[in-house]
């Protein structure tokens, strides 16, 4: 069995400037709009909003994508993710825009973020006395389940549906 598995990314958002640094990236990651499925080397413009994807990336791929995103193109509003791997290994999400923030966890073949129960019940049992839900989200709750990246994620992701 293969050490990889399909990974998606979507850009909602970056500054003119840092376009011609996410086609770059996106070419040399080999994503597509096809999916890989041709021998183009890479897209010709970025369409914001759409997917593109490979579907045999190493695993670690959303790592290094992420990371080179943010690097090379720092007003990009995006989220990727690696899907789960055939032997149950958990997928890798990342969403992140700037000025608010990234946000990592596991998920589905779909995207959608698995909050751990152990950690949610850890991170919960240390919150103190008094602390209203609406606090510990605006905190410590906020690292665990990104509610700030993915409130400021969904007006791009609604606009561009």
């Amino acid at each position: 069995m293969s050490d990889r598995s399909s990974l998606q990314l979507y850009v909602y958002a970056v500054h003119e400037d840092e376009q011609d640094a996410v086609l770059r990236t996106i070419a040399d990651e080999q994503l597509g709009l096809d999916w890989g499925d041709t021998e183009e080397p890479g897209p010709a413009s970025l369409v914001l909003g759409s997917c593109y994807g490979a579907h045999e990336m190493p695993l670690g791929s959303s790592d290094r994508l992420a990371a080179t995103l943010q690097e090379q193109a720092p007003t990009a509003v995006f989220k990727l993710w690696q899907d789960p791997h055939w032997s149950g290994a958990d997928g890798h999400l990342v969403a992140h825009v700037p000025a608010v923030g990234t946000y990592e966890t596991g998920c589905t073949a779909e995207g959608v973020p698995h909050a751990s129960v152990a950690g949610l019940i850890k991170q919960l049992s240390a919150v103190p006395a008094g602390t209203s839900a609406q606090d510990w989200l605006a905190g410590a709750g906020d690292q665990v389940l990104g509610v700030s990246v993915f409130a400021a994620l969904e007006p791009y992701e609604k606009s561009n549906r």
